[in-house]
């Protein structure tokens, strides 16, 4: 393993650089909920799916799943948001969606998608997700091994920003992405980007030493087959990268469905700081790093003054919400993590 720079051991400056691209922090709840069309997007695209007399998705839209990281049948259910029944495992204690959309129907809403993609691309989203992704580029760098070529796979790569950016540094950089929009507009920007799901793509083994999921696994009806697809692609002693919504965060554990983390339809499974390297582990990774991004403490704040959470301007509840205590409890709405391919005995 490769030395860590003096940065990520110093936890203030670690701190002061993921405060600069949380938006809420930086623009305010509101302002930047508005000026990134978060307020107008479609929440509810299958809405019209629902069962009147029992509030959940049509049945013949759907199709059952056991927990996806230790296959327990489901347990008893937390709630329904948008017709999909939420539940935890009883097993491994995993919060997923139990009923999940046809195959047929996920691969062509993906492949159509606009709305987020608009999010996306708006101005104030771009700009923190760059920071960001340098944040979590420098990350991976600081532990990639000097003998390994810097080559990487972006999975899910949707508007390219990452790619982009890696390549600025230096990185030759691949992406795999389905939505028809986004993937052609990277072809057009001379991107080199796979249209096709990961498992017909024909990759050879050992092909990066860095793949990255930047919300990708929470949308997955089987992560574990993508993971072990990436533990295929990467070569011995290379890095995978995830960024997922953490169900484990203050903003979650408050606002419980009303969390926009909850939508039934594309957000299939909800890791927090125990699941999240359970899966890893079963794929055949170990963690390096683990940390939260994105306090969403003006959500809190709106939420524990009574006005919409999302679009109002309550003041700090209490000064003992810190964006430095919210990141020490793991308590961030985003768990990042960076793990290491095992060695194979």
């Amino acid at each position: 393993m490769t030395a860590s720079p003096d940065w990520l051991k110093d936890k203030k400056a670690r701190l002061e650089r993921k405060n600069t691209f949380d938006g809420s922090l930086v623009l305010g709840t509101a302002k930047f909920n508005k000026e990134t069309g978060r307020d107008i997007q479609t929440l509810q695209p299958f809405k019209g799916l629902i069962d009147p007399d029992t509030g959940l998705i049509r049945p013949d839209m759907v199709r059952p799943r056991n927990c996806p990281v230790c296959d327990e049948a489901p347990g008893p259910g937390l709630f329904v948001k948008d017709g999909f029944r939420h539940v935890r495992c009883p097993s491994c204690g995993l919060i997923y969606v139990s009923l999940i959309l046809r195959e047929d129907v996920m691969i062509q809403y993906w492949r159509e998608e606009i709305a987020w993609t608009s999010v996306l691309r708006s101005s104030p989203q771009m700009e923190m997700d760059r920071i960001k992704f340098g944040y979590g580029l420098d990350v991976a760098e600081a532990y990639l091994p000097p003998e390994l070529p810097r080559e990487l796979l972006d999975i899910g790569a949707g508007t390219g920003g990452f790619v982009k950016l890696a390549v600025e540094r230096g990185w030759k950089s691949t992406a795999q992405e389905l939505n028809l929009e986004s993937s052609e507009s990277l072809a057009r920007e001379a991107v080199e980007v796979i249209v096709k799901p990961l498992e017909l793509a024909e990759l050879p083994p050992h092909s990066f030493s860095l793949v990255t999921l930047w919300e990708v696994l929470e949308h997955l009806a089987e992560p574990k087959v993508l993971l072990s697809h990436a533990s295929r692609l990467l070569r011995d002693g290379g890095l995978l990268l995830i960024l997922v919504p953490n169900v484990g965060s203050l903003v979650s554990r408050i606002l419980h469905e009303k969390s926009h983390t909850f939508g039934g339809h594309s957000h299939l499974n909800h890791f927090d700081a125990n699941s999240l390297p359970a899966i890893l582990d079963v794929a055949g990774f170990a963690i390096l790093e683990m940390e939260t991004v994105l306090t969403e403490l003006g959500t809190i704040n709106n939420h524990l003054d009574f006005q919409d959470p999302y679009l109002g301007d309550a003041p700090a509840f209490t000064p003992l919400f810190t964006p430095e205590l919210i990141h020490d409890k793991l308590w961030g709405s985003r768990l990042l993590a960076l793990a290491r391919k095992k060695s194979v005995s």
